[in-house]
């Protein structure tokens, strides 16, 4: 074999020194599950579900549990403006008492992500059930990252205190948990 022939696999770019990592669904599943709980008052619990590649489990306080699915694709988000960044977010509604509204614990997600210490890695996130046009899937967020990475979480069941997730609670998610 010619030498002068063969290729060398090239590696990737390491990332310099102090630049945020890369924000895959992995990340974020990370992330949201070490700050849901300290973060979002009225959250109880986030951990890894795995009935999904991805997936979170978050369990509101005296309430029940919404299942998430997070996936993305990198080099798809729209590149950020000069001193683009994710806007302050509200913490949401969580008042304990045994319900809590799923729209509520979509909106944990996006206040968790803005307490990050890495959240200027985040650009923009939109939820869904708040827009005027929503998607297929009523609650979920679309995050949108600095590195180009566009990142999905959808809500795809829900399960009441003390209840499993049934299969007619699949992609038709409660309102209320």
């Amino acid at each position: 074999m010619n030498p002068s022939r063969t290729r060398t696999p090239t590696a990737a770019p390491r990332l310099a020194r102090g630049y945020p990592p890369e924000v895959t669904p992995a990340e974020l599943q990370n992330t949201l599950i070490s700050l849901l709980p300290t973060a979002v008052p009225g959250i109880e619990s986030a951990e890894p579900w795995p009935a999904r590649p991805y997936g979170l489990a978050v369990t509101a306080k005296d309430a029940g549990t919404v299942f998430w699915m997070l996936t993305g694709a990198s080099n798809t988000a729209p590149a950020a403006a000069d001193g683009e960044q994710l806007a302050e977010q509200p913490a949401p509604d969580l008042p304990g008492g045994g319900k809590a509204q799923v729209a509520e614990i979509e909106q944990a997600l996006l206040t968790a992500l803005a307490a990050s210490p890495d959240k200027d890695t985040v650009v923009r996130a939109e939820r869904y059930s708040t827009r005027e046009t929503p998607p297929g899937f009523r609650y979920g967020v679309t995050v949108d990252c600095r590195d180009g990475w566009r990142l999905f979480a959808t809500c795809v069941g829900t399960a009441r205190r003390n209840e499993r997730l049934a299969d007619h609670r699949h992609y038709k998610p409660d309102e209320t948990v």
